[in-house]
């Protein structure tokens, strides 16, 4: 049985153009948003606020239906097996309650297969959005930069001086045009991630609840650790992503924020080209990731790493303690 899901791998090249488009977008920006004014200081927050590889984020979706597929398998070939016993050969309790016991297994199979599908659709869906915000801001950033560009050397002498203000008046319509289009994709995403998250964790819940009338009880206070940690860990890093944000006011000036945000776009650009000449392996010669477990660029400054078992942590890093770590499921049935 197959539910087709993709191939992984054939997401690459839009994961590759995306690592590309996305930080560009946010070094193309600043200039603009030093010239002309208010509606391009918004355009670099909606940037800023929605860095993200859209195609990355569909290979994650990809992953995620494979999953599924191999749980919805498995659970069509345990009942295929058990089908296949011969009555007369085995009968009695042992065999009542092995059927019993499979039956439940199948029961846990296919709603984790079927949470599965769920996450890898809401991942693909959320992902064709931000596909569309990040190609119209990437493209009007780089309208925007070119006018700027053609805009400075313009108003420096008295010659083209009013070719400089036709430029900017151009320019400023480009941006409150493309403002609206981007205001309206970002009211689109707050709704469908808001729509999206529910979703998917009302399917968490169904899925825990066929766990455990399956005999798999998940204890809620077994994630109280893991949950708090990851929570910390994302809070903190938000708030250190909003404070570094440009203003959202209309009226308010262009700040240092602009400056931060074109570097962190250059610095990721950096550490997607070093990706992309690696084959996707983290190069710890250049990246911080590798040798410090920290992202300083994108206000990741909690020096922690996953290791696998017998694995030397990196220097100057930690592994989550054990309370922070996600506990083992059972499949046991008790």
């Amino acid at each position: 049985m197959s539910i087709g899901a993709p191939d992984p791998a054939s997401f690459q090249p839009m994961m590759d153009a995306f690592a590309m488009a996305s930080p560009a977008a946010a070094v193309e920006i600043v200039l603009p948003a030093f010239t002309f004014g208010p509606a391009c200081t918004q355009i670099a927050r909606i940037i800023y606020m929605n860095q993200c590889n859209p195609g990355q984020i569909m290979m994650v979706g990809a992953y995620w239906l494979q999953l599924a597929e191999k749980y919805i398998k498995a659970g069509l070939d345990l009942g295929d097996k058990v089908d296949a016993f011969d009555a007369e050969s085995w009968e009695g309790d042992d065999c009542d309650a092995f059927t019993d016991q499979s039956g439940k297994v199948r029961a846990q199979l296919f709603a984790i297969g079927a949470f599965a599908v769920e996450v890898g659709m809401g991942l693909f869906t959320i992902a064709a959005l931000l596909a569309v915000m990040v190609t119209a801001y990437a493209a009007l950033a780089t309208v925007l930069m070119g006018m700027a560009l053609v805009y400075w050397p313009l108003q420096a002498f008295p010659l083209t001086a009013g070719a400089a203000v036709a430029v900017r008046t151009a320019a400023m319509t480009v941006a409150a045009t493309g403002l609206g289009v981007l205001q309206s994709l970002d009211a689109a995403l707050k709704t469908l991630g808001n729509t999206l998250a529910a979703f998917i964790g009302g399917g968490m819940v169904g899925s825990w609840a066929t766990l455990a009338v399956s005999g798999n009880v998940v204890n809620p206070l077994d994630l109280v650790g893991p949950t708090a940690f990851n929570m910390a860990n994302g809070f903190a890093q938000l708030a250190l992503r909003n404070a570094a944000a440009p203003s959202a006011g209309k009226h308010v000036a262009p700040g240092l924020n602009h400056l931060f945000v074109g570097g962190q776009g250059a610095y990721n650009l950096g550490l997607n080209l070093n990706d992309r000449a690696q084959d996707g392996a983290v190069d710890g010669k250049n990246d911080p990731r590798a040798t410090y477990g920290i992202d300083p660029g994108n206000l990741d400054f909690i020096p922690n790493v996953e290791t696998s078992d017998g694995k030397p942590e990196p220097p100057y890093t930690f592994e989550k303690p054990d309370w922070a770590k996600d506990p083992a499921p059972s499949w046991s049935g008790s």
